[in-house]
């Protein structure tokens, strides 16, 4: 049964379209986020000795993308956090896979789709300089070229 004045349950985009300048900081976001979630799953097997390793199971991942280090992902982690907390939580709802659906979640804050497109490529430009600015900093004071 249709509900006038209701929409359909035609789903709406979340997320917006990524402007080719901002692809590096897509990527790096959307490594971080597998890497936070392969974080958080324990590696072993329940075995009485505990010597048992669950093999890693990739078959969902594409061949050539690659997990991040420890210490590109806590750079990212530090860009992220110094993200200003509107465009911080839609980036992460975005980025990091939790068990509840990002649309659910954004609903849950009462955040409609199209404020969550403004606020993930807002917050995907903080994220790139700030990110660019603290690897600059590890590394000497050299910001490489974009």
């Amino acid at each position: 049964m249709i509900v006038p004045g209701r929409e359909t349950s035609r789903r709406q985009n979340i997320a917006a379209d990524v402007p080719a300048s901002l692809q590096d900081a897509d990527d790096l976001l959307r490594r971080y986020g597998r890497w936070a979630m392969n974080r958080r799953r324990k590696m072993r097997c329940g075995s009485a000795e505990g010597d048992y390793d669950i093999p890693s199971n990739d078959d969902d991942r594409n061949p050539r993308e690659q997990l991040l280090l420890n210490l590109d992902a806590l750079d990212c982690q530090r860009a992220l956090a110094k993200v200003p907390d509107l465009e911080r939580v839609v980036l992460s709802i975005l980025y990091v896979p939790q068990r509840i659906p990002a649309e659910a979640q954004l609903r849950i804050l009462r955040i409609p789709p199209r404020l969550s497109q403004v606020r993930h490529i807002t917050g995907l430009r903080m994220f790139s300089n700030i990110h660019r600015a603290l690897t600059a900093a590890r590394n000497g004071g050299r910001i490489r070229a974009t």
